[in-house]
């Protein structure tokens, strides 16, 4: 019994001293890849230095007419698409009408008052030279008291004119306002489009009912080329800006392009370029860097690439 008992315990030793060293060696191979390593190498993504735009309407409604296609070359403030608009533009048809007939409403009012104006002085200067022939007792009384009244009513009647041109100003003021605010009406019912790019893809077409602030179109803003790739944790504090970075085919391995680290994220983060990979820890953490391409050639937006950046 005691015999078993030492060749058991024996035994156990063994495998555990066995265990620790195995284990033991597997950490220092693990601990001493990193040291020993030339270059970093995640998957990463080609995509415009300046984020996607994702081009939405305003108002929501049908579209009847659509300017772009997939892959056209656009320019800032371009129209490249407008929602049926017969509503609007009517309102900007009527607005624009009303318009005119105010300030040709203000021009008649005006002129009336100028008109009174004229006519009261000349009035005052009647009334002036009837109160001296009056002084001198050449005149009547009733023609002099008859003289101001006519000054007076007449100057009722310019500040009556002066009034209803003050009103005609203010209304034409207004009708101003409509139109801006039926020209606006109308100018969100197209969709221009906000920087120089490059249309990416297209969600709708004509006759599509499209909701309020939809998205119909992804834009590509003109500029330069970046890959944005993610890095493992585990060798994430090697990554600084300045490193030499070159992108390659996944799978074959090809060069494509080379590049600089212009941006390395301080923080670490989960995944989100390619979270969907199927058996990926959720625990795993990436730091987020973007390489400028020198060269980016006919790299397409979008793919995928493998990112090798120089230690």
């Amino acid at each position: 019994m005691f015999i078993r008992l030492a060749l058991f315990t024996f035994a156990s030793g063994m495998i555990a001293c066995g265990g620790k060293e195995e284990k033991k060696e597997e950490q220092t191979s693990y601990q001493g890849a990193p040291a020993q390593a030339t270059e970093v190498v995640g998957i990463g993504r080609v995509e415009p230095e300046q984020d996607i735009v994702s081009l939405a309407a305003n108002d929501g409604g049908v579209v009847s007419k659509l300017y772009i296609r997939e892959g056209d070359a656009v320019r800032a403030g371009t129209v490249v698409l407008e929602l049926e608009n017969t509503v609007a533009s009517a309102r900007v048809t009527q607005a624009r009408a009303r318009l005119s007939t105010q300030e040709a409403q203000v021009l008649a009012d005006e002129k009336a008052e100028a008109e009174a104006q004229i006519r009261l002085e000349n009035l005052k200067l009647s009334a002036q030279r009837l109160q001296k022939l009056f002084d001198s007792r050449v005149e009547t009384e009733q023609n002099r008291d008859n003289a101001n009244y006519e000054v007076r009513n007449q100057q009722a009647a310019c500040d009556r004119l002066r009034a209803s041109a003050q009103v005609s100003r203010a209304r034409l003021q207004e009708i101003r306002t409509e139109l801006a605010v039926a020209e606006r009406e109308l100018a969100l019912r197209s969709v221009k489009a906000p920087v120089n790019g490059q249309i990416l893809s297209i969600s709708t077409q004509a006759g599509n009912a499209l909701p309020p602030q939809g998205q119909f179109a992804e834009l590509a803003p003109e500029g330069r080329i970046i890959v944005r790739c993610e890095i493992d944790e585990l060798l994430a504090d090697r990554v600084q800006t300045d490193q030499k970075a070159v992108i390659r085919a996944i799978g074959t391995g090809k060069e494509l392009a080379s590049g600089t680290v212009v941006y390395a994220a301080p923080l670490l983060k989960k995944k989100s370029l390619f979270a969907e990979t199927p058996g990926e820890m959720e625990d795993r953490r990436v730091r987020e860097v973007k390489i400028l391409l020198n060269n980016p050639g006919a790299l397409l937006l979008n793919a995928r690439v493998e990112c090798a950046i120089q230690l």
